[in-house]
């Protein structure tokens, strides 16, 4: 039983007459009978009876027409569901991320994507770089965030971006009173009281510990203890702008910004395996949209 046979089937139920599915199908009059008496022997039985110049239903052919008319709808349903996955919007994909990006940015595709395409479903893992890039091993992810540098030459880099580093304090933080303008990097790390160091990337980390002297107060702590520090007006700290941009609009932090600071940043690359040649279309509707900064407001 095929889906040819179904379809000659319903439409001659529907116009009560082989030739005219025939027609209708733009197929041979002989094409459909022989359709329709391929599924008689399925069914075990005749499905029609002549009536002058139209055909009917038998019994057999009453009690089939409604499963017949089921499965058509379900493989019609199966059909435009393929088509919808082919092109990007129903699926599912499990994405993996350091804890330290799911704001700003990532949460804005993920809402995005969400209103528009509620049929994907996104599956989302946090974890360090390495643990990844193990997900990615495992096969329990197809893409994920990392910090960048990776030295795994088996990791494929799809798409990277910088990442604005901040310098913020407490709003009533000492510091904050201090004239903005007028402030050295060696009088934050003087004002702190501590200064908080997070390992955002090699050339961060090491700019700020250059910067150091045995008479500072300071403390090295994970992204989101060293916000919580400071959002208890507790130290200052270079932290992402991601982390930070509402607090500031908030006026809960305040943003330093000395005289002698560089421009500093972390990098995110967006990874795959490089053994992972055909990415589905889903994961590429949300590669995309990231890479587009497709943001719904």
């Amino acid at each position: 039983m095929d889906i040819n046979q179904l379809k000659a089937f319903e439409h001659v139920v529907r116009l009560g007459s082989f030739s005219k599915a025939a027609r209708y199908l733009n197929l041979s009059q002989p094409t459909v009978s022989i359709r329709i008496q391929g599924l008689e022997k399925e069914v075990g039985g005749g499905l029609f009876y002549r009536v002058g110049k139209r055909v009917e239903l038998t019994d057999i052919g009453k009690g089939f027409l409604p499963y017949a008319r089921q499965a058509m709808e379900i493989l019609a349903k199966g059909v435009e569901r393929a088509q919808l996955m082919q092109e990007g919007k129903v699926g599912h994909i499990s994405i993996g991320t350091i804890p330290s990006f799911t704001s700003g940015i990532f949460s804005s595709v993920v809402a995005y994507l969400y209103k528009n395409y509620p049929d994907i479903k996104l599956e989302i893992h946090t974890g360090h770089n390495q643990q990844i890039i193990e997900m990615l091993y495992d096969g329990f992810i197809k893409i994920g965030f990392m910090t960048k540098p990776y030295f795994n030459t088996d990791i494929k880099n799809i798409h990277t971006f910088k990442e604005s580093l901040v310098l913020v304090a407490h709003h009533s933080h000492p510091i904050t009173s201090s004239n903005n303008r007028n402030l050295s990097f060696s009088d934050v790390l003087k004002g702190s009281k501590p200064y908080i160091i997070v390992d955002w990337s090699e050339e961060s980390k090491h700019w700020q510990k250059s910067m150091l002297n045995p008479k500072i107060d300071y403390l090295e702590l994970p992204p989101t203890t060293a916000l919580d520090l400071v959002l208890s007006n507790n130290g200052v700290a270079l932290l992402t702008e991601s982390m930070v941009t509402e607090l500031l609009e908030e006026k809960k932090l305040v943003k330093l910004q000395p005289t002698d600071i560089p421009t500093l940043y972390r990098e995110i690359a967006l990874v795959s395996l490089e053994t992972e040649l055909n990415l589905s279309s889903t994961a590429m509707r949300f590669i995309n949209a990231f890479r587009n900064n497709k943001i719904s407001k």
